[in-house]
C-alpha cells in the first residue's frame, strides 16, 4: 500500500507535538528552577500586608516552602519547619512559607492553628510560574547564602532530612 506525500506531511504536526511533550517531560517545564541556579526574586505580602523581598535575604540560608491550606502533607511538615526555624534562626536561617491559592482568612486560621513563627506569605501565579509552575505541594527550595538553589524538594520531608541539607550551608 502506498502512502501519498500529502498524508505524510499531515502527520508531521502530530509528531512535533509528541516530540515537544517528551522534551518538556524530560527537561521540565519552561522556567523550572533547579540546583545551582539563582532563585527568582520576589516580593510578597504577609498576612499583615508587610512585604518580604527574597533578594534582601542574601547572606542567609533560606528555605522557601510552597504549600496550600488544604494540603495535609504540608500541614504535617510545617511544625518541623517551624522547629527548624526556631532552632537555627540565630545561625542565619530564614524560613518562608508561600501559600498558593488561599483566602487570607483561611491562611490566618492555619497559621494560628499550627502556631507558626516563621513568615507566611501570600503567593501569586507569577511566583509559582517563576519557580517552575508549582503543581505539587509541598515543594521546597533551600537557597544558599548567595541566593542559589542548593536543594529542590518535591513532597514532604522530616525534620532530620531538612537539617541534613541545611546545616552544611549555615
Amino acid at each position: 500500500m502506498r502512502t501519498s506525500k500529502s498524508s505524510v506531511w499531515r502527520r508531521w504536526p502530530a509528531r512535533w507535538a509528541v516530540a515537544a511533550l517528551l522534551l518538556v517531560t524530560l527537561i521540565g517545564p519552561a522556567g523550572a528552577v533547579d540546583k545551582g541556579q539563582p532563585a527568582p526574586d520576589f516580593s510578597l505580602p504577609d498576612l499583615a500586608g508587610n512585604a518580604t523581598t527574597l533578594s534582601q535575604l542574601r547572606g542567609k540560608v533560606v528555605i522557601v516552602n510552597f504549600f496550600t491550606v488544604w494540603c495535609q502533607p504540608c500541614r504535617h511538615e510545617m511544625p518541623d519547619l517551624n522547629a527548624i526555624y526556631n532552632e537555627q534562626k540565630e545561625k542565619g536561617l530564614v524560613v518562608l512559607g508561600i501559600c498558593l491559592n488561599a483566602d487570607p482568612k483561611q491562611l490566618q486560621v492555619l497559621v494560628k492553628q499550627l502556631k507558626l513563627d516563621y513568615p507566611v506569605l501570600l503567593g501569586t501565579d507569577k511566583v509559582s510560574k517563576d519557580y517552575g509552575d508549582i503543581v505539587t505541594v509541598p515543594t521546597t527550595f533551600i537557597l544558599n547564602k548567595e541566593g542559589q538553589v542548593a536543594e529542590k524538594i518535591i513532597g514532604p520531608r522530616k525534620k532530620d532530612e531538612f537539617l541534613g541539607m541545611i546545616k552544611p550551608l549555615l
